[in-house]
């Protein structure tokens, strides 16, 4: 079974996702650059073809934890299947989504750890 996607094109400073919608779709950069925001202060940003983004709505079924924009002209597919579809019909794919979880948990572990690092040098 096919993956329910299409192929969407967004300018640069167009939003792609707003924090705290109640959308369920997922993406994967095709060519471009996205940002990711909270608030008004740009967190992250990534550029490398092949990066599955968006998908924690989908998979905690909650609001979108931050806002993601173009920050220049970019390609994404939109993905509309459920986890549980992608689990099933495609593990190859949700092997991807579980590493890119795992790889962004690790990055924001090491950065929260070095913040402690700091906090405690100042004491």
């Amino acid at each position: 079974m096919a993956l329910q996607q299409k192929k969407r094109l967004y300018k640069k400073n167009d939003v792609i996702t707003t924090e705290g919608d109640l959308s369920f779709e997922w993406y994967v950069l095709v060519k471009g650059k996205v940002g990711v925001y909270k608030g008004d202060i740009l967190m992250n940003e990534f550029s490398e073809r092949g990066v599955i983004f968006g998908e924690l709505s989908g998979l905690l079924a909650r609001p979108r934890t931050a806002t993601m924009k173009a920050l220049e002209d970019t390609e994404v597919m939109v993905v509309e299947s459920s986890i549980d579809e992608v689990i099933r019909n495609h593990p190859d794919i949700a092997n991807k989504i579980l590493i890119s979880l795992a790889e962004r948990l690790a990055k924001t572990t090491d950065e929260m750890w070095a913040v402690i690092g700091e906090l405690e040098q100042k004491k």
